[in-house]
């Protein structure tokens, strides 16, 4: 009785597809496919035929919609499989390889992924470099040629001798006595050491070195048999001219399914197969098939079908009649036993087929069966992540520069050109107590209880803020002003010291008439809010300072003519506080925030582009690993960014910090955190880079206006406020601001609220980063 062990692969049934309702599109259709463990498998087909589908669905990267998969015995993702894991050797079509490691360091660190030991590593590496003539191990993969970069990625399938290869066209771009090497090497590693091999390649020639070719077209395969039954049986001199007549049946429909009898190798190889696995099978240095629970052997009965969706067809006239063609559609897991097997050149029929009771198509039990293995994270994995990531890193000069020179850098930015006071700004004069025919230039100082030319008096108290432009009438003036050249008009009558000194004189007396002559008219452009208040602030304040310096001139009480209302010195803060300080802890978080966003995102997006994280998934990488390993490494990076953001800020603009500086630090580090997971949740939800850009930066700018760090929060409608404080960044700048300006402690509800918030968004979009794995695996 043939066990099930005895077979490397077996698909059955297995279909595949990509996108919803009209968009809906099968990738695998009723996919049939045997392997027998110690062969080497062809599977050759046309780009776009479900060849790599079919190989990601073995190494448990996606699921079937249904179907089933048996990889070496097991279901991939199972505890017992080692799948993904070190059993199996992957080479994906993409190049998968770190730019920034070499050779040696690329081999070191899978060796870490699998825990092998040093000495192994460096042994291997010696005979890989000589089987694949590989360049010097301390060259860096970005410095190969892109054939040098597929040998190294062949090289990583092999080194740590899996049991199962998988090989997405490793011979591209490789020139023929290379290939031929490989391909000796391929048969060495399954003859000697029972390895079972699956290669897809282009190359339709080269495959007759394989034990078996599966010929696959349109997410199914036409024919799958030796090299030398098809040759024979279809009587052609060349593969690919049998691959031609297969497709022009399936064109003509008829050919709808081809499985060929049992195996495709002939008594003797299932001699050679038992030899091997009575000597102990696949010494994999790697997984230690011991350290499974025993699996009860199932003797698989194979019986021959007729199923009324397929037609039963021989592949040609020449064939033995004996040979049968039939596609299986239904089984379950309750296994029927019958087998007769004998040598194929007896003549004595041979018939073999899985037959299982009930469907496969069940989701629910497709579900149950590829519910993938959860186990702790394992220290050396985390440790191999952590150094490459550190080594990608620190080697990229860009990104060195982006993490540690553009945080200080938008810090000097924003403290050099925001919450200044405006300077340079024109204002149009019109004096008309001025004699035209003696310019408009004051000449009058005097500084003495003088009722004489008090409108030159009082602009000498603005000269200093104020560039002071004069013009000879009203008309003019506003139309300079209309035009953009000055930013208002100040406008003094022609008696004005004199109906001052009548107002002075009259007090609550005066007329309406007097009143209205001894004011001095003021226009201002009100379009920048900033600007005109700055203008007016300054028009006031001087007039306060000539009044008060004229009424003590002249010995009277400064104070007497002004309002009752005395501003004493502040609860926090200065008389005269800059914006900037106000403005200086949402720029801190800002900055943090968006340096993690756009890291995080980023280099993790590129290693899903260049199939880098699929390659370590598939070397038995968990996710949870992979997320801790970027989350390490960018903490250390945000511990730089943080120090050279507070000490631009603290020691170079002299921004003052009244609270305890470790405080802040802290609720520094926990928005950088933040930023972190929302980069990420925002690398799980995007494919590529410009989905990443176009999310992290559009959110951005929202939640920074939002978020009050260049406006308090209290401008906003009052519904609008609890938006305000629920988004990621508001909270931590007000806690952040009241350590740096009020000196607030922990204890302080403001303070620690922004720090709870902080922590629940951590949790909210770690959380939604695992669902949304989660939710991707299992749809894909």
């Amino acid at each position: 009785m043939e066990n099930i062990n005895m077979k490397g692969v077996i698909v059955n049934n297995a279909t595949k597809t990509y996108g919803a309702g009209k968009s809906k599109c099968a990738i695998l259709r009723g996919l049939d496919m045997t392997v027998k463990k110690g062969t080497i498998y062809g599977l050759l087909g046309a780009s776009g035929c479900g060849k790599t589908t079919l190989l990601s669905c073995l190494v448990g990267r996606r699921r079937l919609n249904s179907g089933d998969i048996l990889v070496l015995g097991h279901e991939p993702g199972s505890p017992e499989s080692g799948i993904p894991g070190p059993r199996v050797g992957y080479m994906p079509q993409e190049l998968a390889l770190f730019d920034y490691l070499s050779i040696k360091e690329t081999l070191q660190f899978f060796g870490r992924i699998y825990n092998l030991k040093t000495d192994f590593v460096n042994s291997k590496l010696d005979f890989l470099s000589k089987l694949l003539d590989l360049p010097p191990s301390h060259r860096y993969i970005g410095t190969l040629s892109g054939g040098q970069q597929r040998r190294v990625s062949f090289a990583v399938a092999l080194f740590h001798e899996p049991e199962l290869l998988i090989l997405d066209e490793p011979t591209v771009g490789v020139d023929p006595l290379l290939r031929q090497s490989i391909w000796n090497h391929l048969v060495r590693q399954s003859v000697d050491h029972g390895r079972t091999v699956i290669v897809t390649t282009h190359y339709i020639e080269e495959a007759r070195q394989a034990n078996t070719i599966g010929l696959m077209r349109s997410g199914r395969l036409l024919a799958e048999d030796s090299p030398e039954n098809l040759l024979r049986d279809y009587n052609l001199t060349s593969l690919e001219n049998v691959f031609l007549e297969l497709c022009m049946k399936n064109d003509d429909n008829k050919l709808t399914s081809i499985v060929t009898n049992g195996t495709s190798c002939n008594h003797a190889d299932y001699k050679t197969e038992q030899t091997h696995q009575s000597q102990g099978g696949v010494d994999n240095m790697v997984f230690d098939e011991s350290a499974l629970s025993n699996v009860t052997e199932t003797d698989i009965g194979i019986q021959l079908q007729n199923h009324n969706n397929y037609d039963v067809i021989s592949p040609s006239p020449s064939a033995n009649p004996t040979d049968s063609f039939v596609n299986i559609s239904q089984f379950s897991p309750v296994i029927c036993v019958t087998t007769d097997k004998s040598d194929r050149s007896d003549g004595s029929e041979t018939s073999s087929a899985l037959q299982f009771t009930g469907s496969s198509n069940s989701t629910t039990s497709g579900k149950l069966q590829n519910r993938p293995f959860r186990s702790l994270p394992s220290p050396h994995r985390l440790v191999a992540l952590i150094r490459k990531n550190y080594l990608q890193t620190f080697r990229n000069i860009g990104i060195v520069l982006f993490i540690y020179l553009l945080p200080p850098f938008l810090s000097t930015v924003f403290n050099a050109t925001l919450g200044h006071d405006p300077t340079g700004l024109k204002l149009a004069i019109v004096n008309d107590e001025l004699d035209p025919s003696q310019g408009r230039i004051c000449s009058s100082n005097t500084t003495d209880c003088t009722y004489s030319m008090l409108s030159c008096r009082y602009l000498h108290y603005i000269k200093d803020k104020i560039i002071q432009v004069p013009y000879d009438n009203v008309s003019e003036a506003l139309e300079a002003g209309r035009n953009g050249q000055v930013w208002g008009v100040i406008h003094f009558g022609h008696n004005f010291t004199e109906e001052f000194e009548i107002r002075q004189d009259a007090g609550d007396s005066a007329t309406l008439e007097n009143i209205i002559r001894s004011r001095i008219s003021v226009n201002i452009d009100s379009t920048n809010k900033i600007i005109h208040s700055s203008i007016k602030k300054w028009i006031l304040e001087g007039f306060e300072d000539f009044y008060k310096d004229f009424m003590r001139s002249c010995g009277h009480e400064p104070e007497a003519g002004f309002i009752p209302l005395e501003f004493f010195d502040p609860v926090y803060g200065q008389n005269d506080t800059p914006f900037t300080e106000f403005m200086a802890p949402g720029i801190i978080i800002s900055i943090v925030y968006f340096m993690g966003v756009s890291l995080t995102s980023g280099v993790f997006i590129t290693e899903k582009q260049q199939g880098l994280l699929d390659r370590n998934l598939v070397a038995g990488v968990q996710m949870t690993e992979v997320l801790m390993s970027h989350l390490v490494n960018q903490f250390t990076a945000m511990i730089g960014q943080t120090a050279l953001v507070f000490l631009v800020m603290l020691l170079i603009f002299n921004i003052p910090c009244h609270g305890n500086l470790g405080l802040a630090v802290f609720i520094t580090f926990l928005q950088s955190f933040v930023g972190m997971s929302f980069g990420l949740l925002i690398a799980t939800v995007c494919d590529d880079e410009i989905g990443a850009l176009l999310l992290s930066q559009g959110s951005f700018l929202p939640l920074a206006v939002i978020s009050g760090f260049c406006w308090p929060i209290e401008g906003m409608s009052f519904y609008l406020r609890y938006i305000a404080y629920c988004s990621p960044m508001a909270y931590a700048i007000k806690s952040l601001r009241c350590v740096f300006t009020q000196g607030w402690g922990i204890e302080q509800t403001d303070v620690y609220a922004g720090i709870l918030i902080s922590i629940a968004w951590i949790i909210s979009l770690l959380s939604l980063c695992v669902i949304v794995l989660h939710a991707r695996k299992n749809s894909s």
